[in-house]
Parts: structure tokens; sequence; C-alpha cells
């Protein structure tokens, strides 16, 4: 398999050549991933598991909305996220916002890697006896280096037989666990008497999810052969997936209460061996996948800094450093949630006022020429949403925070665009 010319500059004609199957393969490879498993277990007990199905629906509907947007943009202008974001924010607004994409990508990418590592660990346990977590965690991550290494026409490839592959063993999976159980007993799981997380909570957290996505979408989709096969691609993909991942979440969490077991996200602990390792190996396997997209975005944002920078070196580098982080192992978990929260609070800003900028002020056009360095606009309204986010996060929580971060984020940019700056684009 040859590796792929990638690079930030706008993809040309021949290369746009995804279809719709490899679209939706794609992002279910992201979507179906350990960290969305976990945030389905989260909601039990505090939500009866068939109002947590539901909330998780209609959340992601809202969310493959916005993603389908984003990736609607790459496709249209062949460019990575934070090239076009140059458009938005000027040229070296986008670039710090790269810079804080990068770090903030990297968390999740070592997170995930050690969340790998104990899947493999436990296949590799089952299947042959071998207990090693850190050489479970090095081969994790070293696969996938190896992988992203080939560029997305290679990734492409790779994510279609895998999330296939990983696709089938959740719902035998799933399946497994409801044969034992039954929906009927999922109506009987015994709730939370002084519930930490409400629907209205839980809906946030399933839009959040969705909206970290949000950096990653034209990186992929500029490659798509039409914006309706990008758009129908991502949100299929995205919906599917992240219906597996939370919903087998809810199942595994309410199933172990059930048993009497203390709650987890792991199907493995409720299976027997056999259909354990299956199960574990849908969890390493989806590490794999989504950290692959994870480091490719890394290394865009990387190479919007600097057209210095080149594709291998960039994903040698990185996918090192994740490989060397997820090593701390228990050490990542402590602050799992606070990091969602923290990429939320960071990064949707800068896509609501992205979305705003193309479609409302510019009705999807795009300036010509670099003029701009930094747009005060763009900043201001980043900036003061940020801060609004962080105190109705922290200070006086709201339970439609992530919703209210959007929103408010786009009238801000469209209310000083129009009375207090002028429009400024550029692109690279």
């Amino acid at each position: 398999m040859s590796q792929s010319h990638d690079t930030v500059s706008a993809c040309s004609a021949n290369e746009r050549n995804v279809g719709l199957i490899s679209t939706i393969f794609l992002w279910l490879a992201g979507a179906l991933v350990v960290p969305t498993v976990m945030t389905g277990q989260m909601f039990i007990p505090d939500v009866d598991p068939i109002s947590a199905i539901s909330i998780v629906f209609v959340g992601s509907v809202f969310g493959c909305i916005a993603l389908a947007s984003i990736a609607a943009i790459g496709t249209r202008t062949g460019l990575t996220t934070f090239v076009y974001a140059r458009n938005v924010f000027g040229t070296s607004g986008a670039k710090a916002f790269a810079a804080l994409n990068l770090v903030l990508l990297m968390g999740w990418g070592i997170i995930q890697g050690y969340l790998g590592g104990i899947a493999l660990n436990k296949v590799l346990s089952i299947w042959f006896g071998f207990d090693h977590i850190v050489l479970s965690i090095i081969i994790t991550q070293g696969i996938v280096l190896f992988v992203t290494m080939l560029g997305h026409s290679g990734i492409q490839k790779i994510e279609g037989w895998a999330s296939g592959l990983m696709l089938i063993l959740a719902l035998a999976v799933i399946y497994y666990l409801l044969d034992m159980n039954g929906l009927t007993d999922l109506k009987e799981v015994p709730l939370s008497e002084e519930p930490g997380l409400t629907g209205s909570i839980v809906f946030d957290i399933v839009l959040a999810t969705a909206f970290s996505w949000m950096a990653l979408p034209c990186d992929y989709n500029r490659y798509c052969k039409s914006v309706k096969t990008s758009v129908a691609g991502i949100s299929i993909g995205y919906m599917v997936g992240t219906l597996v991942a939370m919903g087998l979440g809810i199942l595994v969490a309410s199933i172990s209460i059930l048993n009497g077991q203390p709650s987890t996200y792991d199907p493995s602990e409720l299976l027997t061996p056999g259909f354990a390792a299956a199960a574990a190996l849908v969890m390493f396997l989806s590490v794999v996948t989504t950290n692959i997209m994870t480091l490719y975005s890394i290394t865009m944002s990387a190479m919007s800094l600097s057209r210095q920078f080149s594709f291998k070196a960039v994903v040698f580098v990185f996918g090192a450093i994740a490989l060397l982080a997820s090593l701390l192992q228990e050490l990542l978990m402590a602050s799992f949630f606070d990091w969602v929260l923290l990429v939320g609070a960071f990064m949707i800003p800068v896509f609501a006022i992205m979305l705003v900028d193309y479609y409302v002020l510019n009705n999807k056009t795009m300036a010509e020429d670099v003029s701009v360095n930094i747009s005060y606009g763009a900043l201001l309204a980043y900036l003061i949403s940020v801060f609004a986010s962080l105190y109705f996060t922290y200070v006086h929580p709201l339970e439609f925070v992530t919703a209210f971060t959007f929103v408010i984020s786009g009238v801000l940019y469209f209310t000083l665009s129009k009375v207090a700056f002028k429009t400024n684009n550029a692109v690279a």
C-alpha cells in the first residue's frame, strides 16, 4: 500500500475520490470508541436506560447537523480545518487555534491509548495467558503510528475493514447481553435516589461528545466525491457509531447493577471468556481506529503551523509522544471527564464562529487573499464565549451549557461582525 501525498494545501479534483460507504465506515470507526462507551455508562443509574437511549438519539441528531455542516466546508473548499480557519480568524489567529487543537487532541490520543492497551492486554490474557499492560500499550500506539504513516488513503481502507469487523462484534455482544437479560429487565434497574445527572444534562453531554469531533471533519471529508456524500457519510457513520457505543455503555452499566456488580463500561466483565475476548477486541479496535483519526488531525494541525513540517516526521514525533505518555496509565483517568469539559469549553466557540462566518455572513463563499493577521471580532467573540462557558460550567452551572456555548458564540460573532467590526476574510 503506497503512502498518500498528504499536505495542508487544498486537495485536487482527482484526490476527491472517497465514496459514501467509505465515509460512513470511517466515521463509524471514529464514533464507536471506548470513551463514548464510558459516557453511556455514566448515565446509569441517574437516568433510566430507555430514557437515556432516547436522549442519546435526539442529542446525536443535533450533533450530526453540526458535524455535517463543518464537513461540507471541507468538501467545498478542499482545505483542512485550521487552514480554512484562517478565513475566519486570520492567519495568526488560526495558527493559535491549530496549536490549541493539537494539545487537546493529544490529550484524547494519550488517554485512549491507555484504554486500548487495557483492552488488548485482556484479549492476550484470555487467548494466550499473556499479561503485560506496558507492552500492550506500546503495541496499541505503535499500530496507530504505523497506520497513520500511510496517509489518508491508507487510513480510509484500513478503517473501513476495521470498523466493519468492530460493528459486527459490537452488535454480537449487544445481542448476547440482551439475550441474557432482555429489554424488559432494563426497566427494573433501580435508579439513584439522589441523581447527579438529569435528562437535560445527559442531552448536553451527548451534544458535547459530538462537538468534541468538530476539529476533524474538514481534514477527512475534503476528500469526498461530493458534498452530499460528505454530509450523508458523516451523519450516518457518526449516528450509528454513537448509538452502538453509548447504547453498549448504557446496557453494560444497567446489567452490572441488576447483577449486583459495580457499574462498569467494560462488557467483558459480564461475559464468559469467549465472548469477553470478543468484547475486549471491540474495545481495542475502537481505540486504534479513533486514535488513527486523532493522530492524523494532530498532524494536519501541526503542518498548518509551518509548511516546513513534513508529514512523516510530524506523525512520528507526535505518535511517539502519545505512546510514551500513555504509559502513565491510571494517572490519566483521574481527569478524563474534566478533559472532556475542557475540550468543549475551548473548542466549541471556534466552530460556532466558523459556521456563522461561512453560512450566514459570507453565504458559502471565501475570500481569495490572505489579508488579515488576526480577526479581532472573531477573537473577541471567542474569548467572551470561553469565559461564559467556563463560568457556567464551574461557577454557576447550567444544564445546557454546551448548547448555550454554541449558540452564544455564533450570536456574539454575528453581532460583533455587523456592529463593531467589519468582517475580515483570509484564506491560505
